[in-house]
């Protein structure tokens, strides 16, 4: 999918910044249906396996059925709870937009805000198939979720990368990365984003 990006506006702390925007979209995989069933199916078993523990706990009254019943009821939540947001980003994936500040994603994982200035180089690479822009930084960006510290090195070692933006799921995905290896290159480039 290589159509254009749309020009908008995000807010970040309440503040509206102008910025180029790329839809996420599962339109570009293939075998998408099935990778979701493959994550859902066994998430629904585990859920009716739950509930049939609950059900087979039953009304028992000794202190090992209450534990029991309590970490089943907490688990059954973690799994719907987990249902709930498989299902919400399969239905709005998100997005991925440039500022003059920097590269800005919000998506199922939470929003993120990678500051031009802590991107320290950009490149191309594949993790299971799939071509992707990665993107090292001297630092863990101050806006984004509160497990962005671990993730960070974590990520780096596993892919080289401290972020991955999978081309394929982007709308325009060859002009987000054409834009970002050039605003990375060259920092006057990054004022004729929007």
């Amino acid at each position: 999918m290589n159509t254009p990006p749309e020009h908008g506006s995000v807010e970040i702390d309440g503040v509206p910044r102008p910025a180029l925007i790329f839809p996420l979209t599962l339109d570009g995989l293939r075998g998408k249906r099935l990778a979701q069933a493959i994550w859902f199916v066994p998430l629904i078993a585990l859920i009716v396996f739950y509930v049939f523990l609950l059900i087979r706990i039953g009304t028992r009254t000794d202190t090992t059925s209450h534990i029991l019943r309590i970490f089943v009821i907490a688990m059954e939540g973690v799994f719907i709870a987990l249902a709930v947001w498989l299902v919400s980003n399969w239905r709005k994936p998100g997005f991925v937009a440039l500022l003059r500040e920097g590269v800005y994603s919000r998506t199922g994982i939470g929003p993120v805000l990678v500051p031009w200035e802590m991107i320290t180089k950009s490149g191309l690479h594949k993790l299971a198939g799939v071509l992707s822009l990665g993107l090292c930084t001297n630092a863990t960006p101050r806006h984004g979720p509160w497990w962005m510290g671990v993730n960070r090195p974590l990520q780096r070692r596993l892919t080289g990368w401290e972020f991955s933006y999978p081309l394929p799921v982007i709308r325009g995905g060859h002009e987000f990365e054409r834009v970002v290896q050039l605003c990375v290159a060259d920092p006057t480039a990054r004022l004729t984003i929007v």
